[in-house]
Formats: C-alpha cells, sequence, structure tokens
C-alpha cells in the first residue's frame, strides 16, 4: 500500500488580473516509505513547487495529496503546523541556515519550535552532527562553514525531528563534486533507515544514484522509472509527537536574536527610557510636594479647617450629615454672634464682627499672649489695631488690659489674653474669641439661649477641602476657609504635572514609533529567518510572539533604564533639597515606578504588534526565496 499518493495534482500561479500560469497539471505518483527518489527536469518545470506542496509550505493547488490514508488538503492550520514539525524535512538548496546562530542553535531550533526538552535537544544535536559527520562544528557559525558542510547542517536540521519524509530540494546545486557526493551518500543512508527520501534536482548524475526517477517536463510526470531497491535495514522511526513551543523558549528566542542587534535595541531603549523617567520624576516630584504641604500642615488645625455659619441653629441631623461627607475627620460646635456685640476698651467703642466660642483643639495663629481661659478674651490683629494708642503701642501691650464686651444689652468685662493672626474672610474686621462657658453666660445675661450655629469641619488632607466645601454650601449654609494658599499650590503643582506629563508622553510616543520601525526593520531584514521558523513546524502564532516578545524587551529594557536613572536623580536632588528645607520633596514611590515600567512594557508591545502580525503573515514559500 501507497504512504504518499498524490492524484491529479494541479497548480497555477496568476501573472494579470485576468492570466493564469499553470505550473503543475496533473501530476500522479505514489510512494512507498524507504524508497530514494529524484525528481528530474529542467528549471522552471514545476518541480521546486511540488516539493513546497509536498512540504506543507503551500495549500493552493487543486487535486489530492494523500499521506497514509489522510488528505493534506483537509490538514487546519494547526495539523498542518504539527505535519512540518514532526512528519516532513525540508533540506533546501540556499541551505537556509539563521546566520546568527551556531551550527547546533541552528539544528536546535527545529526541536525548540516542537517543544522538546534541552537535554532531548542537545542530545538530538549531537546524534544527527555525528550522522553527517560535522560533529566537532557544533559551535561554528554558517559562514565558517564551506558550502558542502552548510548543506550537511542542513540535512542535521530536517532530521532533528526524527521526520518520515525528507524533501530535498536542489541539495547539491550549489556544491562541488566531492560534497556532491557526501550528501547523496547521506540522502541514501536515511532511505536505507526507513525514510522517504525525495530529491529535487537537474542533474542526471544525482539521478542516477536514486532508487527511483521521476521525470516531469511542463507540469507533468513524462516517465517514471525504479532503478533498484533500497536495502531498508531499520524500521521505520517513530514520529516525534507533535509539540508547540512554551512561552519559556520563545523568550529565550527573542532575548537571543535582540542580542544580535543590541546596538540598535539599546538606542531605542535609551531614547524610549528618557520618556518613562521624566514621567517617574515628574510623578514623584508632585507627590513629593504634595506629601510635604501636607505633613507642614499636619500641626497647623486651622489649614484643614472649614468654618460652617449659619444664621440660625445647625440641627443634630444636619451636623451628622456633615460629618459623614467624604474626606471628612471630625465637626467640632461651636457658636458665634454676628456684629450684634460691642466692645468699650477705656472709651474706645466698636462693633465686633465675630464673636466666637473658642474649644481645646483650636489654636490659631497667635501673635501675642495665650489661647484664653475663663474670664479671657482673645482678639484678632485687626481688632487689635483698633485698640492700639501711645499708651499700647503694639500686641503684647494689650495683653493683661481690661476690655468690656456688650451683648444683649448686658455688659461683661473680660481680660485681654492675647491676639491672633487672622487669615479668614474676616480677617479686616474685629473679631474675637471667648470661653463656650462665657458666651454661655453672656447669652443668659441678656435671656437668649445659646444654640449652635457654627462648626468647625477638619478634612483629612488638603485634597479634600474643596469638594468638602462645595458640598456644604450645597447645603444652604455659609462655608469659608482660613487660607485658601496651601489649595491654591497645590492646584498649580497639579497643573504643572499634567503640563510637564504632556511633555513625557510625547516623547514615549516618538519613542514607541521607534520602537515600531525597529520590529518592523527585523522584519524586513529576517524575513528568510521567518520562513525557515514557519518550515520547521512554527505556528503564526509563534512568528507573532516571537516578535511581539523582542518590542517587549525593549520595552522592559527601557522601564529599567528609566527606573534606575530617575531613582537616582531622586536620591541626589533629595540629598540637596534635605539641607535646605530639612525634608525630601521627591517622593520614592515604589507603585509609581512599577506602574511605569509595565506602562513601558506595554508600550513596547503595543508598538510591535503590528510588524509582528505582518511578520506571521508572511508566505513561507516567499519568505525562504528572499535574500
Amino acid at each position: 500500500m501507497a504512504y504518499l499518493r498524490i492524484a491529479n495534482l494541479k497548480k497555477s500561479y496568476r501573472v494579470s488580473r485576468t492570466e493564469k500560469q499553470q505550473v503543475l497539471c496533473g501530476i500522479n505518483v505514489e510512494f512507498k516509505r524507504g524508497e530514494f527518489v529524484a525528481v528530474l527536469g529542467e528549471s522552471g518545470c514545476g518541480k521546486s513547487t511540488f516539493m513546497n506542496i509536498l512540504g506543507g509550505l503551500d495549500q493552493d493547488y487543486t487535486g489530492s495529496i494523500v499521506l497514509d490514508g489522510e488528505f493534506l488538503k483537509d490538514y487546519s492550520e494547526k495539523k498542518l503546523d504539527d505535519y512540518r514539525k514532526s512528519r516532513v524535512g525540508l533540506i533546501f538548496q540556499s541551505y537556509n541556515l539563521i546566520s546568527h546562530m551556531t551550527v547546533k542553535e541552528n539544528i536546535e531550533v527545529a526541536m525548540t519550535m516542537s517543544n522538546i526538552g534541552r537535554e532531548e535537544r542537545k542530545a538530538r544535536t549531537q546524534d544527527v552532527l555525528a550522522q553527517v559527520g560535522l560533529a566537532e562544528y557544533a559551535d561554528k557559525l554558517p559562514n565558517q562553514l564551506s558550502g558542502g558542510q552548510r548543506q550537511r547542517v542542513a540535512i542535521a536540521r530536517a532530521l532533528a525531528n526524527t521526520p518520515e519524509i525528507l524533501l530535498a530540494d536542489e541539495p547539491t546545486g550549489a556544491l562541488d563534486k566531492d560534497s556532491a557526493e557526501q550528501v547523496i551518500q547521506i540522502l541514501k543512508k536515511i532511505a536505507e533507515s526507513g525514510k522517504l527520501v525525495i530529491v529535487v534536482t537537474h542533474s542526471q548524475k544525482v539521478a542516477s544514484a536514486c532508487s527511483r526517477i521521476l521525470t516531469i517536463d511542463d507540469g507533468v510526470i513524462k516517465s517514471d522509472e525504479k532503478q533498484y531497491d533500497v536495502p531498508t535495514k531499520t524500521p521505520k522511526p517513530k514520529a516525534a509527537k507533535p509539540q508547540n513551543i512554551g512561552l519559556k523558549e520563545l523568550f529565550k528566542l527573542a532575548y537571543s536574536n535582540i542580542l544580535q542587534t543590541k546596538k540598535r535595541s539599546f538606542l531605542v531603549s535609551i531614547g524610549m527610557s528618557i520618556g518613562i523617567a521624566a514621567v517617574i520624576l515628574v510623578f514623584c516630584l508632585s507627590s513629593g510636594i504634595t506629601g510635604y504641604v501636607n505633613a507642614q500642615l499636619a500641626d497647623s488645625m486651622n489649614a484643614l479647617q472649614i468654618q460652617v455659619v449659619s444664621e440660625t441653629s445647625v440641627s443634630d441631623n444636619r451636623i451628622e450629615d456633615i460629618g459623614e461627607l467624604d474626606g471628612v475627620d471630625f465637626v467640632v460646635e461651636g457658636n458665634y454672634v454676628r456684629m450684634s456685640s460691642f466692645y468699650d476698651y477705656g472709651g474706645d467703642e466698636g462693633t465686633i464682627m465675630l464673636l466666637r466660642s473658642s474649644y481645646d483643639a483650636l489654636e490659631p495663629a497667635l501673635i501675642a499672649g495665650e489661647v484664653c481661659e475663663g474670664g479671657e478674651i482673645l482678639i484678632s490683629e485687626a481688632f487689635a489695631g483698633n485698640l492700639y494708642n501711645n499708651a499700647v503701642p503694639d500686641a503684647d501691650g494689650l495683653i493683661g488690659t481690661q476690655i468690656n464686651i456688650t451683648y444683649g444689652g448686658k455688659t461683661t468685662a473680660f481680660t485681654i489674653g492675647g491676639v491672633y493672626e487672622d487669615e479668614s474672610d474676616y480677617a479686616e474686621y474685629a473679631c474675637a474669641y471667648v470661653t463656650k462657658s462665657d458666651l454661655s453666660s453672656m447669652y443668659d445675661k441678656a435671656n437668649k439661649t445659646l444654640h449652635t450655629n457654627v462648626l468647625y469641619v477638619y478634612v483629612q488632607d488638603t485634597s479634600y477641602l474643596s469638594a468638602v466645601k462645595e458640598s456644604i454650601e450645597a447645603m444652604g449654609y455659609t462655608a469659608s476657609r482660613d487660607d485658601s494658599t496651601v489649595e491654591t499650590l497645590l492646584e498649580y503643582v497639579d497643573l504643572g504635572t499634567k503640563v510637564l506629563t504632556g511633555f513625557a508622553l510625547i516623547s514615549i510616543v516618538v519613542s514607541a514609533i521607534m520602537i515600531f520601525i525597529v520590529t518592523y526593520t527585523s522584519v524586513v531584514e529576517r524575513t528568510k529567518e521567518i520562513g525557515v521558523l514557519r518550515a520547521v513546524g512554527g505556528r503564526r502564532k509563534d512568528v507573532t510572539t516571537l516578535f511581539i516578545l523582542e518590542s517587549a524587551i525593549i520595552g522592559a529594557f527601557a522601564g529599567l533604564i528609566a527606573v534606575v536613572f530617575s531613582l537616582f536623580i531622586s536620591i541626589v536632588a533629595n540629598l540637596i533639597v534635605n539641607g535646605y528645607v530639612g525634608s525630601w520633596l521627591v517622593s520614592l514611590n515604589a507603585v509609581v515606578y512599577a506602574c511605569c515600567f509595565l506602562a513601558s512594557v506595554a508600550v513596547g508591545i503595543g508598538s510591535g504588534l503590528l510588524p509582528s502580525v505582518q511578520a506571521a503573515n508572511l508566505d513561507p514559500v516567499e519568505s525562504l526565496r528572499s535574500e
């Protein structure tokens, strides 16, 4: 029974939009295992096309190819890849060795695409190199070998996955007489081992060494001549079980390829790392300044304070609602009297804009004196300015002096306990603080009830100030802050961060374009290599992943350089700045480093995606013909 049967095989090429050229016009032939067959014919008769179809590189044909009872035309792309991995070995006239790989690496690449383990690859490589007489040349590069030696390496690579069929396309076409004879004898021994060996040639001398000669002319078989029976000495070997290459092996292959163009890859990585480092430094500087400002404000309660004023009392429910706002740390209840209390300081009289109750947590910026206690009053700097005279020229002179406060027609005497710097919206007016018990006593004298009509709302950090203030105002209350300078500063920091990040992103975009160009150039330069990988069973997916991994490695290297560089700059800058402000202003944010590194890898992958897909879609036959 025939092992390989071809029936009515036809193949044509389109030479114009309306015209096709017929190359194979109906091939009908059968082959058995253990045959050494020569396909003889002149150049252009369709021999190489016939071999490419048998090798699973070209499926654009009509007719039937039946291999061991299975129709090759019915094979899925995956099964066809498996066919090239384990059942057929291809030997090319131009050798098609990968120039930057050593002899053993060129052989192992076929087994790598089949995910064969490292130790087994090593053992098989030594075995097939011994078969072709090149064991001592394992570490040589292809350009260090003669033509005959390169062809024997190509034979060794074809044998690596122990195929059942060996297809050799003009294996002696570029060799001298002695090298050609060596190659013929090796192929003959392979046939004797039980494999089907088919040799395409235009040499009558090569054909005469084969056990069977098929002559092709004008796309059909003109003659089929049997010369002798091949004495098969060993049983048919079992084909290797087809497997797909693992990600680990693809990564090693990608890394090896990167090393072949390390200068170009390094320059692209440096260019990209500049943009990534700029983004890291901008974010870390912004985070550091914000953290520094918040740290400086940690002891200044007023900076995180929003004062809520109501013309009427604030209900307990409203106080609870405000306390539950996002970003609110805690709420302190207070009281105030607006423009209905008056002062008399030795004949100097006037209206107090706000007379408020103080509490333990309230510590305004004192100019003189201390926080008020019972019977004392704490007055604002503007209030103190109203009281200055020749006898009392400054704030210190006011401390300990008496002042009368009238509310509801009832007067209470207080001792001035301190003067504070008012940075609120009422900084230009006379304002004062007394203890809550003293304010309650003043209400009692006036036959009035003291209600909560002011709240001191404290937020967790400055980033919540605006949102909390807007939420309180939406409830219908008047909300004010002692100082909005810090918030404005942080807004400018945020704006600067966005602008600088924008410039850095432009640099990253330029780098992404560079990676795209480098990957595309690599695809063009390595077109033949892509064809070899496909010929030894590499899937489209494997080729795509290989080039994507190469782009990812460039991106990862750029990200690593960026992280190390930005970390170095941050530490140096912090050491310098620390001497002036006593703190580090550039944060060492591991999250930013990690995110930017991952972003760099993602940019590399994204930039190399299109060329990688293009590489996978290359026609393997055309790729193998490229130079």
